[in-house]
């Protein structure tokens, strides 16, 4: 019986909602965007009690390893012990299918943004009232945006960097600091325009957040293969730069970080 993106979830839940450690289990990602394809992979989290991490995770490689053999099973290094992560793939299934699992514990607050439709939970099991969405406090949104916006300018002023190797020829070296100093904080500011509730989302589903000719400025200047090509998409960068600090800078003086629209 072929393992499907269904049936792995049904029976994570089906193992796990049992145990009194567990309190939620949610997915996140394409399930709450009603946005799945054939290529989406699982982002489940499960939330338990305090000082339960290893436990849970021990129960779901047995969950999983019941499933099938994996090819995968990688967990992040260097995150906090109330909130690891860790990556599954089982054998014969889509190399796409791969399940991203987040456990947190108690000590680990969760709560989501009501005005933030790119991330919204699919609540599977919720025993405890864990899954809980707040109205956005306005006022400390704006101080980060603005950090991040004086941030941005503050790193592209260092563009220099990028065209002394534009001049030299030396391609490796200027595509690094063109996409470090030049384009990186470009879209940082972008973020602020167009999703300010997920401004430190970087290119993660740009395609989808930004406007379509927005997209297709970036992947031009995403996309070059000379030191001259780098050299022009610069001079086009600096007109867009400047640009868009300044609507992002209009937003956040008129408090239009509501929508980001």
């Amino acid at each position: 019986m072929a393992i499907t993106r269904e049936s792995i979830i049904k029976r994570i839940v089906d193992d796990l909602e049992n145990e009194d450690y567990i309190l939620a289990l949610w997915l996140e990602g394409a399930d709450g965007t009603e946005s799945l394809d054939e290529y989406s992979d699982i982002d489940l989290v499960c939330y338990t009690k305090e000082g339960c991490i290893d436990d849970a995770f021990r129960r779901l490689d047995e969950c999983l390893g019941g499933l099938g053999k994996f090819n995968i099973s990688y967990e992040q290094p260097g995150r906090s012990t109330n909130n690891r992560y860790k990556v599954y793939h089982l054998d014969g299934t889509p190399d796409t299918l791969l399940i991203d699992v987040t456990i947190q514990s108690e000590s680990f607050p969760v709560s989501f943004i009501k005005e933030d439709r790119t991330v919204v939970p699919v609540v599977l099991v919720d025993k405890a009232d864990i899954v809980k969405y707040q109205t956005i406090d306005y006022e400390t949104l704006r101080s980060r945006l603005h950090t991040q916006l004086l941030r941005a300018q503050d790193i592209y002023s260092q563009k220099s960097r990028a065209a002394k190797y534009t001049k030299r020829g030396l391609f490796l070296e200027s595509l690094i600091y063109y996409q470090k100093y030049v384009l990186n904080p470009l879209v940082d500011v972008l973020r602020i325009i167009y999703t300010p509730f997920q401004a430190d989302c970087f290119l993660v589903h740009a395609s989808r957040d930004f406007p379509p000719e927005v997209v297709a400025k970036l992947e031009k200047l995403y996309g070059v293969r000379t030191v001259e090509e780098i050299a022009a998409g610069m001079d086009v960068v600096d007109e867009l730069f400047r640009s868009a600090v300044s609507e992002a800078s209009c937003k956040l003086l008129q408090n239009q970080v509501h929508s980001g629209e």
